[in-house]
């Protein structure tokens, strides 16, 4: 290996082993959440609670694809992936997109017909509260470690794996209101509240299926990114004009093929010295 491709290989490693402990601290809270809840949902008769539990549960699922993705994306290039292992994340993203969009729809589904069944309708005790109100706690602080490590090591698997905690959050925090009103006497609350949930992990299932597909067709950075590179490029001394630009993401790498035109009087090394020039200005300039 060269020096760059040595530092490379360092900054996935150091990736994975960030993401890989921040993931490790994330399964073992949910799957302590997930016992608790369903639980403690069954016992106190919250249909809601339970489903926030099964969420967690899924969480759960989420954090081992996670884990596994993140192995496989710290590989470098090699003969059979020559532009590196960065879509396991991608798979790993969509994965997860289709566990939560499963795990969204039985919830729904089985609460809908208790809500059209009055006498199926659960009345829920008041440890629900308690563990509902455990579980914002937790899933909040979750959230805010995992999106300062996702950040700093821009990851967008890891970030998504957060949000999936701050909605885990949220859900939580409907299931409190469901369980808080049916013990006030509304007695389809709780279902409702778990519908609630069920279109939250929908939502959240929704945008992390798009996204994910989005870079598995390809599709371009953003304008103000994809226009970025253009100036820095253009204004490398040596460049006549920009003749192609194709950009695309790869994980947490952002690849771009660029084509410039130099004078024709250039030599064969003079230009080449140009090429690198625009890799190492547009590798300084865009993130």
């Amino acid at each position: 290996m060269n020096p760059e491709q040595l530092v490379q290989q360092d900054i996935r490693t150091a990736r994975r082993r960030a993401t890989q402990r921040v993931t490790l601290v994330g399964a073992v809270v949910n799957l302590l959440l997930s016992v608790v809840k369903i639980a403690v949902g069954y016992w106190a008769r919250s249909q809601a609670l339970i489903a926030d539990g099964i969420h967690s549960l899924s969480d759960l699922g989420s954090d081992l694809l996670i884990w596994w993705a993140a192995h496989h994306a710290a590989q470098g290039p090699d003969a059979e992936h020559p532009y590196g292992h960065g879509r396991y994340e991608t798979a790993a993203t969509l994965g997860l997109s289709a566990i939560l969009g499963l795990v969204a729809g039985g919830i729904i589904f089985d609460a809908a017909e208790r809500l059209l069944d009055a006498e199926r309708l659960w009345q829920p005790a008041v440890p629900a509260l308690y563990a509902a109100l455990a579980s914002v706690l937790a899933k909040e602080a979750l959230y805010w470690y995992t999106i300062v490590v996702a950040r700093r090591i821009r990851s967008g698997m890891l970030k998504a794996n957060a949000w999936h905690h701050r909605s885990d959050a949220i859900s939580s925090v409907v299931v409190l209101i469901g369980v808080g009103g049916t013990l006030l006497g509304y007695s389809w609350l709780d279902a409702a509240a778990a519908i609630v949930v069920g279109l939250m992990i929908a939502k959240v299932a929704w945008d992390l299926g798009w996204s994910a597909m989005q870079e598995l067709v390809d599709t371009a950075l953003e304008e103000e990114k994809v226009a970025q590179i253009r100036q820095v490029t253009e204004a490398v001394h040596g460049v006549r004009s920009l003749h192609m630009l194709r950009t695309r993401r790869q994980g947490h790498e952002a690849l771009a093929d660029v084509h410039v035109l130099v004078e024709p009087w250039v030599s064969v090394s003079e230009g080449h010295m140009i090429s690198i020039a625009v890799e190492q200005a547009i590798k300084n300039a865009v993130d």
